[in-house]
């Protein structure tokens, strides 16, 4: 039971893996994309130039088909390129010259793009191929632009660092220390005068004789003269 479960897995494994019967297998060698299918009555191949299609630059594409059995293949080869999820923007009838079937063809956008081929011998057939436009690299006087640029940078901010060092002395002096200002001294309020007390004793009657305080002190008498 267990190995049954097993080779039906690898069954599936392999199904999985093996290309679909119309794709083209696409294979880079060097500087351009080589093609290659064929089934049990025709083959065909070809080569796709450059081996990295860029957008806005032409691409060319030559194949070569032949008959496993019966005479060489002398008829026309339709084409069609197109954009992932957009079927047949270009379509083109081809015909023998002295190299095989060839076109080119300018693809306009970065992406994935299909090329369709169909052509007749005992019956229709049809095969696919798949390739990648990429987007061109950044130029090299782009990137040396770039490196000037930060470059400069660099030496502005140094150059700044530098000027900003001069000015500033090494060792600030400290600021000298400022007298605390003076407080003032608080005054202390007077002492009240205690009041004369009502019921202190009375003073004593001046006596006989004495002239009573605060009255005019009357002048001496001149002495009797002789008579």
């Amino acid at each position: 039971m267990l190995g049954w479960v097993a080779m039906t897995c690898l069954l599936a494994l392999h199904a999985a893996a093996a290309p679909a019967p119309d794709q083209i297998q696409v294979e880079r060698k060097g500087e351009l994309l080589s093609l290659s299918w064929r089934d049990a009555e025709d083959q065909l191949s070809g080569v796709l130039t450059p081996a990295v299609p860029r957008p806005g630059e032409p691409l060319r594409l030559t194949l070569s088909v032949g008959n496993l059995q019966g005479p060489p293949f002398q008829g026309a080869v339709t084409v069609a390129f197109s954009r992932e999820g957009v079927p047949g923007q270009v379509t083109r009838t081809l015909t023998r010259d002295a190299v095989g079937w060839s076109t080119e063809f300018v693809p306009d956008e970065a992406g994935t793009w299909d090329v369709d081929v169909r052509f007749l011998t005992t019956r229709p057939k049809a095969a696919h191929a798949r390739f990648t436009v990429s987007e061109p690299p950044v130029p090299p006087m782009v990137w040396r632009v770039l490196m000037i640029l930060a470059g400069g940078l660099l030496l502005v901010r140094v150059l700044y660092a530098v000027t900003r060092r001069g000015v500033t002395p090494e060792h600030p002096i400290p600021p000298l220390p400022q007298a605390a200002p003076a407080e003032a001294t608080p005054v202390e309020p007077a002492a009240a005068t205690p009041a004369p007390d009502a019921a202190a004793t009375p003073e004593a009657p001046p006596e006989p004789g004495a002239a009573a305080p605060g009255a005019p002190t009357a002048p001496p008498a001149d002495p009797p003269a002789d008579r």
